[in-house]
């Protein structure tokens, strides 16, 4: 897009200066070059170094940079021509930036991140290897990471959650020919550890260089913004380990670069087979080869060997070696367009013009005119100042309220009669059944039917003329929307919002609307769902056969102009002291005069002024707001969860503001570094809990959501994990506020085996990632849960790079929890005894739980009359118990009431929960990163894991881990739980403090039954030790006892107490 009238005045200057004339030669005669970097010695342009200007034949500008003694700029030819441009010096007054197409930035402490318009990759400083890579050149949906890390082999599979499962055997890869050893990602042979020094040294834009140091090596990496290839210098040779290939999606197949063959791959007429396989290529033929699929575009990799003395091992398979003795080495990795079986036609093209640049003729300098026709394309000039704002509103009617609903069997069309108002939003079981139905088994048939929503509205005179949308908050889960019987279109989901352009369908005076809507009723692992419900489709705490539907969220007619704000995305970066808020914008119908105008200031804290940024708009460009002293964004153990407002508006050409956008933005970096935690740089030690709300979305509200959000905080956590499923906006918006962490999960597990859906899963998360990226409480992506093998490779691996592309922040992605480090832990209920947890030695868990029976109150208001279990079994499996499991874990109540085994129960979930939380703690500095609790609350009225029941009543187990998650504490260790009189009791000490403050002169101070003992301890900020142990005889009494420890600072003021609960028995 062209700049702005202002510079177009350009066009008309004539520069008077020394004017090289540069002829540009292609090399080969084979192809076209499109805005490749043509290289210029400085010794050619009279040494100079800055203030050049370069036009085509045209008189168009070009922009340039000054690189390694050159000057570089884009020139495009095909083989045969002899482009002229000029280069022209030297211009001393300052420009704009050119527009950037080369990525080069850190992402915190241990990632950085290079690319352009073909590619991007990302380097783990501290693994030393390339951890991921992306050709974006693939179809939608299909730009995949390229590098494999997924463990292979046995002692990597130890502790997953498939480990004992029959496709543990039966998916494990094949041991790969000629290359042993895990799958760490693309590395270098010559250096040892991780790189200590990391130097951006050209950032664009035209061409891009990142320096990196470890022992023994350097790695030097550069590339051109118009190549979809990086160059790549080190010491000794390259491991690649691995390439995502047979049997990892995407690629199956790999062609050597020999061109005295056919260059195609499998088929009936065509020669040798090219399965993805071990060659004996001590060296690669012609010199590269490369790896892509026959069928579909999922792009393709190339490997360059541009040091012809390199022996590789290995080669064409998933996993190879390039080795020199000594010395440095060089190769290119490449990312040629995919052209089916012709692949390998496209990967020679790459080869060639990376080994044969383009060639450059100088004439002498001549003092020859130069006139620019068309300015180049720059950064669009941006002020930064301290001006007013105000929120944009919205012109929409509001569609909330009555509506009228009835249903039909599936596929019969519109009720003809029927027809009950309703309000709207909600959920139809909520607005059909009467309450004392709606979590009984009298509401199951509600899902199975179809249902009809309809309305009608009259458009407001002041809409005509404006852009008419149809906004939907949410509808649950497909929803086929029509308006005065036109059909306007499906949405499949339950949580994201999305709209309908109605300007041609919507009419004056009377409107009518029709919303259908039916959801799958699927029961989880049995079925293998093609939806992406998640939890909240199927999921073992709720009953099988009712699942939501409805239109669950607002509903709104909004008119506008032409021009809207079609995306925002954020991103903070930490500057030092300072920081940058960036703002990636996307407009539609942006006319030239229009501008952005971006305004930060204080949300939740007073001071720190008002910032405000305007440039040129442009349909997608992003934008930088400098803050130079920031208030930031902290969880709430450790500082204030400081909130900014970003107030977004597109104003017009007479400064009307036509469209706007409010959110929270919180300035803060979050970044998972192996299994540790780091925010604004700190390690931060995770306890955390899983969190459900209400089998009826509709139903919560901010104040609800508040509740449930201050009894969670009373737990001492830090993160909640929104297990297998995506919430309402409040929810994000409190944990903003309330500095809470978000591990965000997408699906359940149990999908179907199958690359179509794979895509769609992909395609249709894509808004759920924009729905809930800017949120500063968002900590990492999650895409899947305990997904079995087959899937891990096939599902995951396509929704991995959807956050990696769509969230400019760049979370951590986990492709599957429960596997590969992240642990799900049940011993003592599923498997084993809860003795099991004082060995563990998992390095994050994200599941740990078993079940108790929820508070006596709470649980005779939906089972009054259902004791004991084995007379009632039918309902208390309906109510979601596990008999087999509790049976064994909880032992027979025998004679006891209702009453008197709860507590057996309770305190059972509790003694897990103490043994394992303050275990995993003890470790922090072991390797434990942290532990989630499974889970907090329970979804409707059921017997599940949670420890506060669907009254919202806490248990004694969510005291214990209150206990046991305080920051500052005194943990037990122990290895059984009952004496006998006489015998000696001991239970070993800790002290345990995860805030990044030390508690200098602080006491342990224990205490039991009269007896006392202390221990003086200065706590360093973030630290665990173990102090000895509490020793005493069992009294003679038999019966429950509690050993109560403290921790106290140096004022002698309790800081935490904690409880050993035993038990004296003859």
């Amino acid at each position: 897009m062209r700049l702005s009238s202002s510079l177009l005045l350009l066009a008309a200057v004539s520069q008077a200066a020394q004017v090289w004339t540069v002829r540009v030669e292609e090399p080969t005669g084979l192809y076209r070059r499109t805005n490749e970097a043509v290289a210029v010695p400085l010794a050619k342009l009279g040494g100079h170094t800055a203030g050049f200007t370069v036009t085509n034949a045209e008189g168009k500008e070009l922009p340039w940079q000054v690189s390694a003694g050159q000057l570089l700029f884009p020139a495009s030819l095909i083989p045969g021509e002899l482009p002229v441009y000029s280069v022209s010096c030297c211009d001393a007054k300052p420009s704009t930036p050119f527009v950037n197409p080369i990525l080069l930035r850190r992402l915190g402490l241990n990632r950085v991140e290079f690319g352009n318009a073909f590619f991007r990759a990302v380097i783990d400083l501290k693994a030393a290897a390339i951890v991921e890579a992306y050709t974006l050149r693939a179809g939608p949906q299909k730009s995949l990471n390229l590098v494999e890390t997924t463990p292979e082999g046995g002692e990597a599979l130890k502790g997953d959650v498939h480990e004992t499962t029959p496709e543990a055997e039966r998916f494990s890869p094949a041991p790969v020919t000629g290359v042993g050893g895990q799958n760490t990602g693309w590395t270098t042979l010559g250096g040892q550890g991780s790189f200590t020094s990391v130097e951006l040294l050209e950032a664009g834009p035209l061409r891009g260089r990142l320096k990196l140091t470890r022992a023994n090596e350097a790695w030097e990496i550069t590339w051109t913004s118009g190549n979809a290839w990086f160059r790549w210098k080190a010491a000794r040779g390259f491991r690649f380990a691995a390439i995502s290939a047979t049997p990892y999606v995407p690629f199956d197949r790999c062609k050597d670069g020999s061109e005295y063959e056919f260059p195609g791959g499998p088929g009936e007429e065509e020669p040798l087979p090219r399965d993805v396989g071990p060659r004996n290529w001590p060296t690669l033929p012609g010199g590269h080869m490369v790896y892509y699929q026959g069928a579909e575009n999922y792009g393709a990799l190339g490997i360059v060997a541009l040091d012809s003395t390199l022996r590789w091992t290995g080669a064409g398979t998933r996993r190879f070696e390039a080795r020199k003795p000594e010395g440095a080495t060089e190769i290119a990795v490449t990312f040629p367009e995919w052209q089916g079986s012709m692949t390998a036609v496209a990967a020679r093209q790459e080869n060639r013009m990376l080994r044969q640049p383009l060639l450059v003729h100088v004439s002498p300098a001549t003092s020859t005119a130069v006139a620019i026709q068309e300015p180049a394309e720059r950064l669009a000039a941006a002020t930064v100042g301290a001006g007013p704002t105000t929120a944009f509103q919205q012109d929409a009617l509001p569609l909330d309220g009555a509506w009228q609903l009835a249903f039909v069997e599936k596929g019969e069309g519109p009720p003809a009669s029927g027809w009950k108002t309703v309000q709207v939003p909600g959920s139809v079981h909520v607005q059909w059944l009467d309450p004392s139905k709606i979590y009984s088994r009298d509401a199951e048939w509600v899902s199975y039917k179809e249902w009809w929503y309809k309305r009608t509205f009259t458009v407001p005179e002041r809409f005509q003329g404006k852009r008419l949308r149809l906004q939907f908050e949410a509808t649950d889960y497909y929803a086929d929307t029509y308006l005065n019987g036109a059909y306007i279109g499906r949405h499949e989901g339950y949580i994201d919002p999305y709209e309908f352009d109605v300007t041609e369908q919507a009419r004056p005076g009377q409107n009518e609307i029709l919303v259908r809507v039916w959801t799958p009723v699927d029961y989880y692992w049995k079925h293998r769902p093609y939806t992406i419900k998640g939890a909240y489709g199927a999921v073992d705490q709720k009953p099988d056969d009712i699942t939501a539907l409805g239109i669950t969220r607002s509903v709104r007619l909004a008119a506008s102009t032409e021009a809207q704000i079609r995306d925002v995305a954020v991103d903070t970066r930490l500057k030092g002291a300072a920081a940058e808020v960036s703002v990636q914008l996307e407009a539609a119908a942006v006319d030239r005069g229009y501008t952005w105008e971006l305004t930060l200031s204080p949300r939740n804290f007073p001071g720190a002024g008002r910032i405000q940024v305007k440039a040129a708009a442009r349909t997608k460009q992003t934008l930088t707001i400098p803050v130079a002293q920031p208030q930031l964004w902290w969880t709430r153990d450790h500082g204030k969860p400081n909130l900014y407002t970003l107030d977004v508006r597109l104003l017009d050409a007479s400064g009307r503001a036509v469209d706007g956008q409010s959110l929270a933005v919180g300035i803060r970096e979050i970044e998972k570094i192996g299994w540790d935690f780091y925010l604004n740089g700190k390690r931060l030690f995770i306890r955390g809990t899983n969190y459900y709300y209400h089998l009826y979305m509709s139903e919560m509200d901010r104040a609800k959501y508040e509740r449930d959000v201050k009894l969670m905080a009373g737990m001492n956590i830090n993160m909640i994990r929104l297990h297998c499923h995506f919430s309402n906006r409040e929810f994000y918006d409190l944990a903003d506020e309330y500095g809470l962490l978000i591990w965000q999960d997408f699906l359940e597990a149990w999908y179907p085996h199958d690359r179509g859906f794979a895509q769609r899963a992909a395609m249709l998360y894509d808004n759920h990632v924009r729905y809930a990226r800017n949120h500063p409480s968002i900590a990492l992506w999650a895409t899947s849960d305990e997904e079995d093998f087959e899937n891990y490779r096939e599902i995951t691996k396509h929704l991995y790079p959807r956050p990696s592309t769509l969230d400019p922040q760049r979370r951590a992605v986990i492709r599957s929890t429960g596997r590969f480090g992240d642990s799900h832990v049940y011993h003592g209920w599923y498997n084993g005894t809860l003795w099991e947890y004082t060995q563990m030695q998992e390095q994050f868990v994200s599941e740990l739980g078993a079940t108790s029976l929820p508070n006596y109150e709470t649980l005779i208001q939906f089972m009054p009359n259902q004791w004991p279990i084995k007379d009632h079994e039918d309902e208390w499996i309906w109510r979601r118990l596990q008999i087999p499991q509790a049976m064994k874990a909880w032992g027979d109540p025998g004679a006891l009431s209702l009453k008197e085994y709860i507590p057996q129960t309770q305190a059972y979930v509790a003694r897990l929960f103490q043994i394992a939380l303050e275990r995993m703690r003890r470790r922090k500095n072991e390797g434990a990163g942290g532990v989630l609790h499974f889970h907090a609350i329970d979804i409707w009225p059921s017997v599940t894991m949670a420890a506060i029941d669907f009254n919202r009543v806490p248990t004694k187990v969510y005291d214990t881990v209150r206990r046991s998650f305080e920051p500052v504490a005194a943990l037990f260790e122990y290895d059984r739980d009952q004496w006998k009189p006489g015998e000696t009791v001991r239970c070993g000490l800790w002290a345990v403090n995860d805030r990044w403050t030390a508690v200098p002169g602080a006491k342990l101070r224990w205490r039991f039954a009269g007896k006392t003992g202390e221990y003086p301890v200065s706590l360093a900020a973030d630290s665990v030790i173990r102090l000895g142990a509490a020793e005493f005889t069992a009294p003679a009494k038999p019966g429950p006892y509690e050993l109560k420890a403290e921790i106290v600072d140096s004022a002698g003021k309790v800081i935490s107490e904690n409880v050993f609960e035993f038990a004296v028995a003859p």
